[in-house]
C-alpha cells in the first residue's frame, strides 16, 4: 500500500448525517493522494456502518467519548502521511482545498503550517452574511493571542510539527485548538491561503448561558497559562497581553454573574483587575464589583457565615465582618 501524502482527520460525535456530507466534500477534492481517518468519539450511532461504503474509504477508529482534542490526537497517532489536514464532521471543504494547500507546502523554504479563512453557511448550505475574520501570516503569535482566527478545518501542516508542540491539550473542554495554535506559533511561521476554502456550518442550536460562561472562563485561564509560560514571555508584549487578559476575564466575570455564579464572578473580576492597569477602563469592573458585593453580602456571605459559626467552638472565635470578596 502506497503512503498517502496527507491524512485527513475527522473527529465526530453523534453526527452521522453531517459526517457523510463532510466526507462527500473530501471525495470532491481535486487532490486525491490522501487517506481519511474518522475518529468516532463514543457515538451511540453506528458511525462505521454509515460510512463503510463511502468512496473515500475512511478508516473508522472508535474510542470512548473524550472530546475533540483527544480524538484529533488519536487521529494524528494513527496517521500514515507526513502531512495532516483537519475537518470537523459538520463542516465542508471546497474542491480545491487540498490541492491549494499541498501545493503551498511543496514549495521549498515555506512555513510548515498553513491555514486560511472560513465562510459561514446555514443548514441549507446557503452563505450567511457576515464579516470573515482577518487572517495574518508569518509570525502571528501576538495577533493570535489578541484574537482567535485560526480555525481547525482550514489547517494543513506537517504532522511532526504538531506532535513536537505537544498536540492538542486533552484536559481542555474547549479552546484546545486555540491553545495548540498559540504554542505552535511561538516556534513556527504560519502560511496563509487568503481565499476561503472551508465552509463553517452555523447551527440553529445555541449554547446555554452556563456553557457559554464556562467556555469564556476556560479561554481566559488558557490565555493566562500561555502568557505566563516561557513561550509567552518570549513572544508577547506585556502591556498588550495583559489588556487582552483583562478583557477576557471581565467577560468571564460578567457571564458568571448572569448565570448566578456570584463567587466565580467575583474571582474572575478580581483577575480582570489584576491585569487591568491603564489599558482597561475600571468602570465596568467597579460596577460589577459593587453589584457582586451587594448580592453576595445579602445572600451567599450570610450562608458562609452560618457555616463558619457551626465550625467554631466558641461564638467569639468567629468574626463575620472579616468575610469579604476579593
Amino acid at each position: 500500500m502506497s503512503t498517502p501524502a496527507v491524512s485527513v482527520i475527522i473527529p465526530t460525535f453523534e453526527r452521522a448525517d453531517l459526517l457523510v456530507e463532510a466526507l462527500d466534500s473530501v471525495a470532491a477534492q481535486t487532490f486525491t493522494n490522501y487517506e481519511v481517518i474518522v475518529i468516532d468519539d463514543g457515538s451511540t450511532e453506528d458511525i462505521a456502518g454509515r460510512v463503510r461504503d463511502h468512496s473515500t474509504r475512511p478508516r473508522v477508529i472508535r474510542q470512548p467519548h473524550a472530546g475533540p482534542g483527544t480524538a484529533r490526537n488519536r487521529g494524528m497517532a494513527e496517521a500514515r502521511a507526513p502531512m495532516v489536514a483537519f475537518l470537523d464532521s459538520d463542516d465542508l471543504w471546497l474542491p480545491t482545498k487540498l490541492e491549494r494547500f499541498m501545493a503551498a507546502l511543496a514549495t521549498p523554504g515555506v512555513p510548515r503550517i498553513w491555514y486560511g479563512p472560513m465562510s459561514p453557511i446555514d443548514a441549507r448550505r446557503q452563505p450567511v452574511r457576515g464579516r470573515t475574520k482577518d487572517c495574518f501570516e508569518g509570525d502571528i503569535t501576538e495577533r493570535l493571542f489578541c484574537k482567535s482566527f485560526v480555525h481547525v478545518p482550514t489547517v494543513v501542516c506537517d504532522r511532526a510539527l504538531l506532535i513536537d508542540a505537544g498536540g492538542f491539550e486533552e484536559s481542555l473542554p474547549v479552546c484546545e485548538d486555540y491553545d495548540l495554535w498559540l504554542r505552535v506559533s511561538a516556534a513556527q511561521r504560519f502560511g496563509l491561503i487568503p481565499e476561503p476554502l472551508a465552509l463553517r456550518r452555523l447551527h440553529d442550536g445555541r449554547l446555554s448561558k452556563s456553557d457559554m460562561s464556562r467556555n469564556v472562563a476556560v479561554k481566559a485561564r488558557m490565555l493566562e497559562r500561555f502568557y505566563r509560560s516561557p513561550l509567552g514571555a518570549k513572544k508577547l508584549n506585556r502591556g498588550i497581553a495583559e489588556a487582552r487578559l483583562a478583557r477576557v476575564y471581565l467577560a468571564a466575570g460578567r457571564a458568571a454573574f448572569f448565570t448566578a455564579n456570584y463567587f466565580d464572578a467575583a474571582a474572575l473580576c478580581a483577575k480582570a483587575r489584576e491585569f487591568g492597569g491603564s489599558p482597561l477602563r475600571a468602570g465596568p469592573i467597579r460596577f460589577l464589583s459593587r453589584v457582586l458585593g451587594r448580592v453576595i453580602g445579602n445572600s451567599a456571605i450570610t450562608a458562609r457565615t452560618t457555616h463558619a459559626d457551626s465550625m467554631c467552638t466558641k461564638p467569639a472565635d468567629c468574626n463575620p465582618s472579616s468575610t469579604s470578596v476579593r
